[in-house]
């Protein structure tokens, strides 16, 4: 639709634990490292999440990094955590059986409380926990195995748009936001 070619680097054997996206030409590329899927922390769905996260530096719109002159082309890591959470991972998981999927879960308390509070539908309320749940392993990943929670949002407040990546926490707060974000994809 956008007149680019999206091309996926899956990099299976390569340790690396991480992801990145850029952009050659009208080539979208998004590269995926087996050191990540492989992470203790990272679930399959986890894997899943941060697909979407790279996807969306591509499609996730504004706000977008900014550059010496001007903006880029890539959404920031915030906007990419919450679209990644709202719009892509929601789209994809959408019409699998997220009750069975969650059933076979530990959901935190915080999250069973919010999901059900914000969802009175049984697939979407167990595609919020499903969401929660493995951005839980990966924020505490992304918090260099520090810890993370629920119940203590981070509580920044800044003075700027930041175009870096944020603390775990605050990478958990965002992608739990978009799980419990009643608009439509």
């Amino acid at each position: 639709e956008k007149g680019n070619k999206l091309v996926f680097h899956r990099k299976w054997e390569d340790g690396t634990v991480n992801a990145y996206a850029n952009q050659s030409g009208k080539t979208w590329n998004v590269h995926m490292f087996g050191g990540l899927a492989r992470h203790s922390l990272v679930s399959a769905d986890g894997f899943a999440l941060v697909v979407c996260h790279e996807l969306g530096h591509h499609l996730a719109g504004a706000p977008k990094i900014k550059t010496f002159l001007s903006s880029s082309w890539a959404s920031n890591e915030g906007q990419s955590d919450y679209w990644a959470s709202l719009k892509c991972f929601r789209r994809i998981f959408q019409d699998d059986n997220n009750a069975l999927v969650v059933s076979n879960l530990k959901i935190d308390a915080e999250v069973e409380k919010k999901c059900n509070a914000a969802w009175s539908d049984e697939n979407e309320n167990a595609l919020c926990k499903r969401m929660a749940t493995a951005a839980k392993g990966l924020a505490t990943l992304l918090n260099r195995n520090q810890p993370v929670s629920f119940t203590t949002p981070d509580t920044s407040i800044v003075s700027k748009t930041n175009d870096k990546h944020p603390a775990g926490q605050c990478r958990l707060d965002t992608y739990f936001a978009g799980s419990l974000c009643e608009k439509d994809y």
